[in-house]
């Protein structure tokens, strides 16, 4: 009973205690700041749950697309490699088998290749239908032309006629010609033909135009089952034909286009090197020079190649690459 009294007795205490203590406290507080303050917490009230909040990132569970390198060519990379058969002997143009580009990428050729290109069918065109309208203009109708008469004579250097074309009314647009007569003979290399046209009226007035003249200083065309690649001697070896080495540079641009041309369409085809020179002697070195050309810039074998020279007359003397591509 007395302990039951004693914690009465005590809880009072603490009770007047804490009412004392809030007394003070308010009255400690300056006159202005009574308004401000809120009510005291009694020490057996519980204080409100508090929420605490983080900005953590959002937890994904998307996988990233997985990134794999591959290798678009990868089934035909070997395809691409150089065929290193081909290369049999060591090449002037090239250093390893591993380095299959040529040395000298800065030259003419590469840079503007037509300027010494040519294709394996000798083509050259005439425009008689021009030639007529410069000279009668265009108010001639072809009812007008039905009796007019016209010529195209190819002459060489010597003025003899090597080939021919004749008709009437008006002329055609083109004529292409592949250089050959009806003897079958072809013009040479590094010779001048000029092509004379000439047209006659009704009444038999004659009216002569001299076209342009036409060189090549390399002509190709097939002759029974060769095809053969004939060039001036004199851009090869010099204006008098007598050099022993390869003119530089037109002459070794030369030979380079027709070691393309071979390359393009008839490689690992057998070639024979045809020299016409003053001498027997001065065709074999030049021959062998050409020769040794083709060999550095084709990489075949020492059996597909064969040189001979020829002793002919200055007006004759040519260089020839004779293919057996049939």
């Amino acid at each position: 009973m007395k302990s039951n009294t004693l914690r009465v007795v005590a809880a009072s205490s603490v009770r007047a205690l804490a009412a004392l203590l809030a007394a003070a406290a308010f009255c400690a507080l300056p006159a202005g700041a009574q308004d401000l303050a809120g009510p005291a917490t009694a020490y057996s009230e519980v204080p409100q749950e508090v929420l605490v909040k983080s900005e953590a990132e959002e937890i994904r569970t998307k996988k990233p697309p997985l990134k794999v390198k591959t290798d678009n060519f990868e089934s035909i990379k070997n395809s691409f490699e150089s065929d290193k058969n081909l290369f049999l002997f060591e090449s002037g143009n090239f250093i390893s088998f591993f380095r299959n580009y040529p040395e000298k990428l800065s030259n003419g050729r590469v840079i503007k290749p037509w300027r010494t290109s040519f294709n394996d069918r000798t083509v050259i065109a005439f425009y008689p239908l021009k030639k007529f309208e410069e000279v009668f203009g265009r108010n001639y109708a072809e009812k007008v032309t039905k009796d007019f008469q016209w010529t195209l004579s190819i002459t060489d250097e010597e003025g003899r006629n090597f080939h021919r074309y004749s008709g009437a009314g008006l002329p055609p647009e083109t004529i292409n010609w592949s250089g050959e007569n009806d003897q079958h003979e072809w013009v040479h290399a590094g010779h001048s033909y000029a092509p004379l046209y000439v047209f006659t009226e009704a009444q038999g007035v004659r009216k002569t135009v001299i076209g342009e003249l036409v060189r090549f200083t390399a002509i190709v065309y097939q002759k029974g089952n060769s095809l053969v690649i004939s060039m001036d001697s004199a851009l090869l070896f010099g204006s008098n034909k007598s050099a022993k080495t390869v003119e530089k540079p037109g002459g070794e641009a030369l030979l380079a286009a027709a070691a393309d041309l071979i390359k393009r369409r008839y490689y690992n085809i057998p070639l024979k090197v045809n020299v016409y020179a003053q001498t027997k002697d001065l065709s074999d070195q030049q021959a062998s020079q050409v020769r040794d050309s083709l060999k550095a810039s084709l990489m075949c074998g020492e059996n597909l190649l064969s040189y001979e020279g020829f002793d002919d007359t200055f007006a004759q003397q040519r260089t020839d690459i004779v293919l057996l591509n049939k």
